[in-house]
């Protein structure tokens, strides 16, 4: 508008689409997430040192973590952008701050623009990521089935597939050590390699103990995978595998009350010592009319709000009784309404990951 102020339009510019909640996550969430970048890097602090002399040690510890991120040549640049604001500042010639200043933004936009790049390719990690979750019917041989999956990031290292052959159904709910790219890689081959399996092997346990023999090699040592399998016949019987993986939650319709199938097994890539094909064990179960299986990822579980506590498992196990004779959907919604109301403001802080059968009517 003609003869407004020029200031307020620039203000108003660059605040169009500013919210809130985007100043809160900014605060709340990306500095901490900023922090815990960075922290990786900083050594442990001396107990034996003064807390002011500690305290010195801790911020010259942080930014060298944070130079130390820079390329050599931005490194050197940033330095000189501080030198010269520090000669500007304190000398006569004012034109070194205007340097400074300069430099400083030229060192953002150079981050910014590589920041953007990654930004794209995650986006298109994504979308590939998202193909590769199952878009599956809402019913599997008398089952009604409803999921939900959602990454903490723009891709995560959860994972839940449900391959149907023509004898049986089979369910995998997964958890890869870790968030981001690297999570998401190695669920993307964990899944190659079962739909690989599933062509010979229709055992649960062989096909877990050959997961392992095929999915560890090359696997690096901080990186690890849970996983629960089940094998769905026909006639409504349901076998059940788990290596480390959470339990699955049964609920009773006759007793109005949970079983949690817990069989032995461990986590795939840890250095078992030759025992987790001795250890892995394999449930058989029949569920029941109106039973309900309820298999799922620790990021549902150990979901936090702002004061640090833990969704757990018996608001799991409350919600799920509670609509108990509603649909799969259905209770999948509540659950969601339920968590999202525990949560609060706090970030989602891992992946959330599950799957809910109910049983119908059986054939036998």
């Amino acid at each position: 508008m003609p003869g407004s102020n020029p200031i307020k339009r620039l203000f108003d510019l660059y605040t169009s689409d500013l919210s809130y909640q985007e100043i809160e996550r900014l605060i709340k969430q990306e500095a901490g997430e900023v922090y815990e970048f960075f922290a990786k890097e900083i050594p442990k602090p001396d107990k034996n040192k003064s807390k002011l002399r500690r305290g010195l040690i801790f911020g010259r510890s942080l930014f060298n973590a944070f130079i130390l991120k820079l390329t050599p040549a931005r490194r050197v640049f940033y330095l000189a952008a501080i030198l010269f604001f520090i000669v500007g500042y304190y000398g006569p010639n004012n034109a070194y701050l205007l340097l400074s200043f300069i430099i400083l933004n030229l060192l953002i936009a150079f981050e910014l623009a590589d920041k953007l790049s990654a930004k794209g390719e995650l986006e298109v990690a994504q979308k590939i990521q998202s193909v590769l979750i199952p878009k599956h019917s809402p019913k599997i041989f008398n089952y009604e089935v409803a999921s939900y999956y959602e990454p903490a990031r723009e891709v995560g290292g959860d994972y839940f597939d449900l391959i149907e052959t023509k004898e049986n159904a089979f369910l995998v709910v997964g958890d890869i050590s870790g968030k981001g790219m690297a999570a998401a890689l190695y669920m993307v081959r964990a899944q190659a390699i079962i739909h690989m399996l599933l062509e010979n092997l229709s055992a649960v346990k062989e096909i877990i103990i050959d997961l392992k023999k095929y999915f560890s090699k090359n696997l690096k040592k901080e990186y690890f995978l849970t996983l629960s399998m089940a094998s769905i016949d026909r006639e409504g019987r349901v076998k059940i595998c788990r290596a480390g993986h959470m339990p699955t939650f049964w609920y009773k319709k006759q007793i109005d009350d949970f079983e949690v199938i817990s069989p032995s097994g461990i986590a795939i890539g840890l250095n078992d010592r030759g025992i987790f094909e001795k250890t892995l064990e394999e449930i058989s179960i029949q569920p029941s009319e109106n039973d309900i299986l309820f298999f799922f990822t620790d990021g549902i579980s150990e979901a936090m709000n702002e004061r640090f506590q833990m969704f757990g498992e018996e608001r799991i196990k409350q919600v799920i009784k509670k609509y108990a004779d509603r649909p799969a959907s259905d209770i999948r919604a509540m659950l969601l309404t339920s968590l999202s109301l525990f949560r609060g403001t706090a970030a989602q802080n891992d992946d959330l990951t599950f799957v809910i059968l109910k049983a119908d009517q059986f054939s036998s």
